[in-house]
């Protein structure tokens, strides 16, 4: 941008130098009318002077005899400047102060010397034929005929002139010096006070409107300077304003879970919270961009246009959009903005998927022993109890096989239910984690022989932590019971004990059964999921027992994963801190 200060600094330097010569000028007529007056004043003086003096050398001629005139002229106390010529009635000079009569030619034809023989005295101004010289004459006649002329040079009526003109140039080429730097200051101080002016708008052009004019006076462009520091001060007391209006908005807006986006007539997005920019875009850039670039669904589209037509826009859209699901609703801001506004209905349709899921999962789960229970029921009532009584007691046995893995489902949902709901409590306590592992391990140790399988602990004799002895329990628990129950014939299941860094201890189960593909140990922790779910039935599993140890270890702050064992098979690793530090669950 072409900075503005140039054009009134030339214009300002225009008018000063067209000023300065209209100051010359008039100083200049000012002195040249100064000199003509005084040339005037001087000419008409030394005209009344040698007009006087020509009477008197006329009333002394008229008394000297013709024979005596010469001498008598000579003689005469004439001013040494002046020039005393008698000329006779037929105009042959008689006698000249300063020429020698005989070489001076008729003097009838002068002028001065025709207007006196008419009017009786004459005075004019010409230069002289005799000497070359302009002078002033002044002719006077007598009774006889004869004209005396008093001539003066006007050569010292010039170096008079000269000497009072003098003090007039003087002055005023002393006024007008002043005049020239007082106006070289004014154009000075105008500068400086109109950059000031330029300085501050600029300020106020840039959005800093705390800068203030510093001008005093009471010309115009102090008072201007005025007006432009009460403008500033009420920018700034406005922009203070708004920008508390907008840190209030932005503290409203940036607290909601919607995303809220105003959307202007040329479809680009002018404010947006957080919300909105962490839905629609994995950047956060999207202020001055169409919504359409960063969000591209027709429905939101149609919307925006339906709501911009004055029509009632129909009911909010569901879109998917990023790995996410949105619903999205318009609404008039005013001004010509759209206000739109996103819902994140992701997490809501999860919960959906997962309660769907869930009671799908428990469903199957309860329909396979409840169908057990109620065939074996059927069957007894139709009277196998007195026909063979070996056939009613297996049936029994399988009734009660079935009641306890439909009681252990339901202990297990409910579990997993208080889980969830964050209702469980904490109960810290010193436990030693040897100690507890060999009771789980004995407690397993029938279910183990039964299937040929060989357990074993190791690590440190004692190794204390203060944490709940029944949530460590279940974990260790629900891990060796499906180690167990995954394992192979004559395998093995192995718990290791050790000290990690930071306070930390470990829990290691390991066995040697089918092990656990790459591809599911990602979801093993989810409820209900299963890799091989015909043999997780054979062996009475839930489905639910390492989701339970998820949401157990999670509980108390630690963290569980799941490897190939190095033999085959799996190994599952639990980390807790030493001391209780619970922590939020975590949805699985």
């Amino acid at each position: 941008m072409t900075d503005p200060a140039p054009r009134p600094l030339a214009s300002g330097l225009g008018w000063l130098v067209l000023s300065f010569v209209l100051l010359l000028v008039l100083a200049a007529l000012t002195v040249w009318y100064q000199r003509v007056a005084v040339g005037n004043s001087v000419e008409a003086s030394l005209g009344e002077q040698v007009a006087a003096e020509a009477h008197l050398a006329a009333a002394l001629v008229q008394a000297v005899p013709s024979a005596e005139l010469a001498e008598r002229l000579k003689a005469l106390p004439l001013n040494r400047e002046r020039r005393l010529t008698v000329v006779a009635a037929d105009g042959v000079v008689l006698s000249d102060s300063e020429g020698d009569v005989r070489w001076m030619d008729n003097h009838n034809s002068r002028p001065e010397i025709q207007q006196a023989r008419r009017d009786g005295t004459a005075v004019s101004r010409r230069r002289s034929d005799t000497t070359g010289v302009v002078h002033l004459y002044a002719a006077t006649t007598l009774g006889d005929g004869r004209v005396v002329r008093v001539a003066a040079p006007l050569q010292v009526q010039a170096g008079l002139v000269a000497n009072l003109t003098l003090p007039v140039v003087l002055s005023t080429t002393l006024v007008l010096l002043l005049g020239g730097g007082a106006l070289l200051l004014y154009h000075w101080r105008s500068r400086v006070r109109f950059g000031e002016l330029v300085e501050v708008s600029r300020a106020y052009a840039e959005g800093a409107f705390q800068r203030r004019a510093a001008i005093a006076g009471n010309d115009a462009l102090a008072r201007l300077g005025r007006e432009l520091n009460q403008l500033g001060e009420r920018l700034e007391a406005s922009l203070t304003e708004v920008a508390g209006q907008r840190r209030l908005l932005d503290g409203a807006l940036g607290a909601l879970a919607e995303g809220v986006a105003c959307i202007d007539r040329l479809d680009r997005v002018v404010y947006a919270n957080p919300a909105y920019r962490r839905l629609v875009a994995a950047d956060g850039e999207v202020l001055g961009q169409p919504f359409y670039h960063h969000l591209p669904s027709a429905a939101v589209s149609s919307a925006v246009t339906e709501q911009r037509a004055g029509r009632a826009p129909g009911d909010p859209s569901e879109l998917a959009h990023q790995r996410k699901v949105l619903r999205a609703a318009v609404a008039d801001g005013g001004a010509g903005v759209t206000v739109l506004v996103l819902h994140d209905l992701t997490e809501l349709k999860r919960l959906e998927s997962a309660r769907r899921d869930f009671l799908s999962a428990v469903s199957h789960e309860l329909k396979t022993p409840l169908t057990a229970i109620i065939g074996f029921t059927d069957t007894l009532l139709d009277g196998v109890v007195d026909q063979d009584p070996g056939i009613a007691r297996d049936f029994v046995q399988r009734i009660a096989r079935q009641a306890d893995r439909l009681a252990k489902l339901v202990r297990d949902v409910l579990t997993i239910n208080r889980l969830e709901q964050g209702t469980w409590e904490m109960r810290p306590e010193e436990v030693d984690l040897r100690e507890l592992v060999g009771q789980v391990l004995d407690e397993q140790r029938p279910t183990a022989e039964e299937r040929g399988i060989a357990m074993a602990c190791s690590g440190p004799e004692r190794l204390l932590a203060r944490q709940d002895g029944e949530i460590v329990r279940q974990v260790v628990g629900n891990l060796v019971s499906n180690a167990i129950r995954y394992n192979r014939s004559q395998g093995r299941v192995a718990v290791r004990l050790s000290e990690e860094p930071g306070e930390r201890l470990a829990i290691a189960v390991e066995d040697t059964g089918i092990g656990i593909p790459p591809e599911h140990r990602e979801r093993v922790f989810e409820r209900f999921y299963r890799v091989d779910a015909h043999r997780s039935r054979q062996t009475g599993g839930t489905g639910l027992g390492l989701a339970i140890v998820k949401h157990l270890v999670q509980l108390m702050g630690g963290t569980v994963a799941v490897a190939a064992a190095e033999g085959g098979g799996s190994l599952f690793t639990v980390v807790i801190p030493r001391g209780a530090a619970g922590r939020p669950l975590q949805g699985g």
